[in-house]
């Protein structure tokens, strides 16, 4: 019960580091790339979802745990699968929103578009490479998400990498990139090294597409995960091309690599606190969407009934495995206190008292 009620709570942490990294890539990537949001109307479409998926999913984390029946665990993951339309649509609008800012710079062509982006700006370059990370990381989620291919990689080195691309990546470079262009704004000092800074978000980017291509390349093969060396004496792994020690090089290099721009990124925000250098602050404006909100349905904005069907998923989705939960829970304590005792004097170790000391464990465990 410990592992259901954690996942129900722990699942959904997760959004309050990632929703912040969507509000900046919807207001501030478009601004920075020189126009505006997209489509107003499918941003509220993909917060809305967030609303409504990002809690019943909590389950996914426990494909191969018991106590759980599998059809339980088979909506748990339909929720999550639902959960790729909110980052799918997100890909759309955000690149979208950039392509128009782009062909309003001057960009032509299919792809040569990008060319017109403002990559010298290590705050836009950061959260579009962040982005990038994300989007691999989300097809690899599909792979988490899955209750068949889940169990091959299934508390595996895969996991941490996955965490890596999301949580390590797409919000921790989000928000280092968007400190470049926030901290000159509440205090008005100029950034200080500007060319350094893009290199910071350059080498976080480098960095951890080491240490994640070994992570996922590991998990694939079976190694785990929280263990420093995987490999012991008569056990080989089989991996398809390279070695341990190649994997183990790169996730060690990525590591260096994530460190030394960690420290630079720092350095950065804290010389740039105490820089006399005055730079002009932005007017504070977000540029008006091209679709904007007299183009959104309004059931959209009706706070109360998106809340009302995310309580009732959240219901569905974890009342009846607690019940579930509870039954088991009774019957194996049934089963306990009926297996009898050997009550001859000086004995010990009897079957009954093996018994009853393995049931009462189980018992124990899921209360």
């Amino acid at each position: 019960m410990q592992l259901l009620l954690f996942w129900y709570s722990g699942h959904p942490i997760v959004y309050f580091w990632l929703l912040p990294a969507y509000l900046l890539w919807y207001i501030l990537l478009p601004k920075l790339a020189g126009e505006r949001l997209f489509s107003d109307p499918l941003a509220r479409v993909v917060f809305i979802l967030f609303v409504l998926l990002s809690t019943p999913v909590g389950i996914h984390h426990q494909y191969l745990d018991p106590g759980i029946s599998e059809g339980f665990k088979f909506i748990a993951m339909t929720n999550t699968m639902f959960l790729l339309l909110p980052s799918l649509l997100t890909a759309f609008t955000v690149v979208a929103s950039m392509e128009h800012g782009a062909r309003q710079r001057g960009g032509e062509g299919y792809f040569s578009w990008l060319t017109a982006l403002p990559w010298r700006d290590p705050a836009f370059t950061g959260m579009a490479l962040a982005g990038l990370v994300f989007a691999f990381g989300g097809f690899t989620g599909i792979v988490n998400a899955g209750m068949n291919i889940n169990y091959l990689v299934h508390n595996s080195l895969w996991v941490p990498g996955h965490i890596h691309t999301q949580v390590g990546t797409a919000v921790a470079l989000t928000f280092m990139a968007g400190s470049y262009w926030l901290v000159p704004q509440l205090t008005g000092n100029r950034l200080v090294g500007r060319r350094i800074a893009l290199v910071q978000v350059v080498l976080w980017f480098v960095g951890i597409v080491f240490m994640t291509n070994s992570m996922y390349r590991g998990g694939l093969i079976g190694m785990p995960r929280r263990t420093a060396e995987p490999e012991y004496q008569g056990f080989d792994y089989e991996i398809a091309a390279g070695s341990i020690g190649e994997l183990n090089a790169q996730l060690a290099i990525g590591g260096v690599l994530l460190f030394v721009s960690t420290v630079v990124f720092l350095a950065i925000v804290f010389l740039t606190l105490f820089n006399a250098d005055s730079e002009p602050v932005d007017d504070g404006t977000i540029p008006p969407p091209l679709s904007g909100p007299d183009d959104s349905p309004r059931v959209l904005d009706n706070l109360k009934l998106w809340v009302a069907i995310a309580l009732a998923l959240i219901v569905f989705a974890y009342a009846f495995p607690l019940r579930e939960h509870r039954l088991e829970r009774r019957a194996l304590r049934s089963r306990y206190r009926s297996v009898p005792g050997d009550r001859r004097s000086g004995a010990r170790g009897s079957a009954g008292d093996r018994c009853r000391q393995r049931y009462g464990a189980v018992a124990r465990s899921l209360e």
